[in-house]
């Protein structure tokens, strides 16, 4: 029996809501809802805000593999890095151009394979991904084109 997944079976998956976004269920407004999921989020992944260097991103080009709601990447956004933001489903890099929005920041958002991204080689600074590349069928394969 074969359990490997293809790409279509991950989009599938992963495209009913942007990661995370049950967690939130009382909220006023959009930027109340992306408040309380970063909250939620460094709260609960408390090891992400200790081991990441958001702060060392200012001033570079950043790519995020798989954008979830935005936490991560408004984090190196408001850390002066410029983010591109990139995510195999249409429902992570909705929620992520809201994300953005709400706190006013810049930033380029694109959808993408992480086996196959269309970025010329050296195109970032930093490549960033949390809990994302061991999701797609041939992991090797995007670490490979991270690398």
């Amino acid at each position: 029996m074969d359990l490997k997944s293809s790409v279509g079976d991950v989009h599938a998956f992963w495209n009913t809501e942007a990661c995370g976004t049950h967690f939130i269920t009382d909220f006023r407004d959009e930027k109340e809802f992306f408040e309380k999921f970063r909250e939620h989020r460094y709260r609960t992944e408390w090891h992400i805000p200790k081991l990441v260097p958001f702060a060392e991103a200012a001033g570079k080009d950043l790519l995020e593999i798989g954008v979830g709601n935005g936490a991560d990447g408004a984090m190196f956004a408001l850390s002066g890095a410029r983010y591109t933001g990139v995510d195999l489903t249409e429902a992570a890099l909705e929620a992520t151009r809201r994300h953005f929005a709400v706190l006013g920041l810049d930033g380029r958002f694109q959808k993408e394979n992480a086996e196959r991204l269309s970025f010329p080689d050296s195109s970032f600074d930093l490549v960033y991904s949390h809990g994302v590349l061991h999701h797609t069928p041939d992991t090797r394969v995007a670490i490979d084109e991270v690398y």
